[in-house]
């Protein structure tokens, strides 16, 4: 990437910063997210939902949804914090906040079909971390919810561009990524990683976002990147990609990924990732449901 498209996209990152349809609250609660678990404070987070009305009424509406099947409906949003888990509650108002602060009206990319695949992703990912039992479950989910968040750049301050590379992709069937490359230059890993850098995100948080299609170029958190890069693929191979046919073939056994997480963690050559693809139908309807509560949509979108 040159510098001259560097700056560039330096500059159009720097329109979203002035946007006014940025929740307040969205950056401190990023930045108490990305703390240890042990360390967030529970009513530093109620106090930031609270601050927002869309927000607050968001939590009470996901909390009282019949996905969590509780027996009783939080009356306030410390009880909806306390009852769904302080962690699920600040990643789905994480999502709420993202959805808010990208005005979706005009996307080239069906914003229902992106956040589909991000919140799939993030439970992929989350399940393969336990099984892992060592990489952190919740920052896990975080990075898979945020993997993509370029898309969302591209969508706002480039959007002819973007339209472009996206039309070239489904009509060739190809990964956006690569369609990107070819029409406009650059990456949404590289506009990503211009937002995440800008918002000030965990080292690892950006890492992923920057480096979760090419996991030779992390300079760190190797196994998070690679955790992330093999939930996104089996995402995609699960009809939870970005609503075209991708011609390729994808085996993850030989996946460099793989590869990576199998020096670490000795436990996965136990895993059969056949079965644990299967596994995965079982989460579309809490995806589905999950995304029409959070953007009432109504309905979810449709397996390319």
């Amino acid at each position: 990437m040159s510098t001259t498209v560097a700056a560039t996209i330096s500059e159009r990152v720097e329109r979203i910063e002035t946007m006014p349809s940025i929740p307040a609250v969205l950056l401190p609660l990023m930045e108490l997210l990305n703390a240890p678990p042990d360390k967030v404070n529970l009513d530093e987070v109620v106090k930031l939902v609270s601050y927002d009305n869309t927000i607050a009424l968001q939590t009470l509406r996901i909390a009282s949804s019949p996905l969590f099947g509780l027996s009783k409906t939080p009356q306030s949003i410390k009880a909806a914090v306390m009852t769904l888990g302080l962690r699920r509650v600040g990643a789905m108002v994480l999502t709420s906040c993202l959805g808010q602060a990208f005005p979706t009206k005009g996307w080239a990319l069906d914003p229902t079909v992106f956040w589909r695949h991000s919140l799939g992703c993030a439970m992929v990912c989350r399940k393969l971390s336990e099984k892992l039992r060592v990489i952190d479950v919740d920052k896990a989910y975080m990075a898979g919810l945020l993997h993509d968040v370029g898309f969302l750049v591209n969508c706002l301050v480039f959007s002819k561009e973007f339209a472009a590379a996206l039309e070239r992709a489904s009509q060739q069937n190809t990964p956006i990524l690569e369609a990107e490359q070819q029409t406009m230059g650059f990456t949404h890993c590289d506009t990503g990683r211009a937002l995440a850098e800008k918002w000030k995100l965990a080292s690892d948080i950006v890492q992923v976002i920057a480096h979760h299609h090419a996991i030779e170029d992390s300079q760190s958190a190797q196994s998070l990147v690679s955790l992330v890069h093999l939930g996104d693929l089996l995402c995609r191979m699960r009809n939870l990609g970005y609503g075209y046919y991708e011609r390729q073939k994808v085996d993850l056994i030989d996946d460099p990924a793989w590869s990576v997480l199998l020096k670490e963690y000795r436990e996965l050559e136990n895993v059969d990732l056949v079965r644990f693809t299967f596994e995965l139908d079982e989460d579309m309807v809490e995806i589905g449901m999950l995304v029409s509560i959070i953007f009432g949509s109504g309905k979810t979108a449709a397996a390319p």
